[in-house]
């Protein structure tokens, strides 16, 4: 992930009133230590580049916890060749079906940046722990929308940063599919999480993300007396969010702190040995996770009510 001066084209979403504003069952708790376990795990399995045994294990591991919490898992494979080397990449789709026609996208990578030693416990491991446990608190019950889980591949750079032709390679397979086969247009929202385990946690605000969403996150998290997790600096962040939304996805929101370990952007412990355990907390898998659950039942809730006032006219 990295950050772009050019700010991303944004949508205004229409904010239609929800005809069940309010209304529905609280939301399942969220636990953070048991995210944290995730990411402990994920971090002893070592490094995890793209096309390594590291990675491998890592999908074997994410497999594993999505079934245990009864989701569907699609394998999307692809294979990239970078100045002249072929590279296998996997990425990995949890499914849980919908009520009705729609996609909810919530997306992650699980790729570590190739560096020797770096295990990748913020920027790799805390995105996959925090979609894991969110598959264990939605259950196995039908949302609104069929929601996708995607642990996507290769969103590293194999050179120094992401180009047009270098890093973000699962994504953009997966758009790129998804166009050719109609299902784009599908999409209702796509919510992206990287770099959220930062013991020091100050998401970034995107400012290509769609404003609407902004808005809804900063206001679940005073709802949820979390405005001390925002703050992270307000920049165009460039991650698997983003072929996506080249393509015309709408609407986006991501959840990154760019911001790791300091003050600065991308912050002193971004691709650097020092992304290890004693760099995150299970507190702020907590925040992230109780945040990403209120913004997707506000996105269905107020999509369902959009499409129900369209569907009546």
């Amino acid at each position: 992930m990295q950050h772009s001066r050019t700010p991303c084209r944004s949508w205004g979403l229409l904010l239609a009133l929800a005809l069940v504003a309010g209304g529905g069952a609280p939301a399942p708790a969220f636990d953070g230590e048991r995210a944290y376990r995730d990411l402990v795990e994920l971090v002893r399995i070592g490094p995890r580049p793209a096309g390594s045994p590291g990675a491998a294990a890592a999908r074997e591991l994410i497999g594993e916890r999505l079934r245990q919490a009864g989701w569907r898992v699609d394998e999307h494979p692809l294979r990239v060749e970078v100045d002249g080397q072929g590279i296998d990449m996997t990425n990995l789709i949890g499914v849980m079906p919908g009520e009705r026609p729609g996609l909810v996208l919530i997306g992650t990578h699980y790729d570590t940046k190739r560096l020797p030693g770096f295990v990748g416990a913020n920027d790799g491991a805390s995105g996959v722990a925090v979609l894991l446990e969110l598959a264990r608190t939605l259950g196995d019950a039908p949302r609104p929308y069929t929601v996708w889980l995607v642990f996507f591949d290769g969103e590293e750079a194999l050179g120094a940063g992401i180009t047009a032709n270098d890093g973000l390679f699962g994504s953009r397979a997966l758009a790129r599919q998804m166009q050719r086969e109609g299902d784009l247009e599908k999409i209702r929202g796509f919510l992206l999480v990287d770099m959220v385990g930062d013991r020091d946690l100050g998401l970034t605000e995107d400012v290509g993300s769609t404003p609407a969403l902004r808005q809804a996150l900063v206001e679940e998290a005073a709802r949820l007396g979390l405005e001390d997790v925002l703050g992270g600096g307000s920049v165009a962040l460039i991650d698997d969010h983003t072929p996506f939304q080249a393509l015309g996805v709408e609407p986006v929101l991501a959840l990154i702190d760019f911001r790791f370990g300091g003050d600065s952007m991308p912050g002193p412990l971004w691709h650097t040995t020092g992304d290890d355990l004693s760099a995150v907390s299970a507190e702020s898998l907590n925040s992230v996770g109780r945040l990403l659950v209120e913004v997707l039942r506000r996105v269905e809730r107020e999509t369902v009510a959009r499409e129900g006032v369209e569907g009546a006219r």
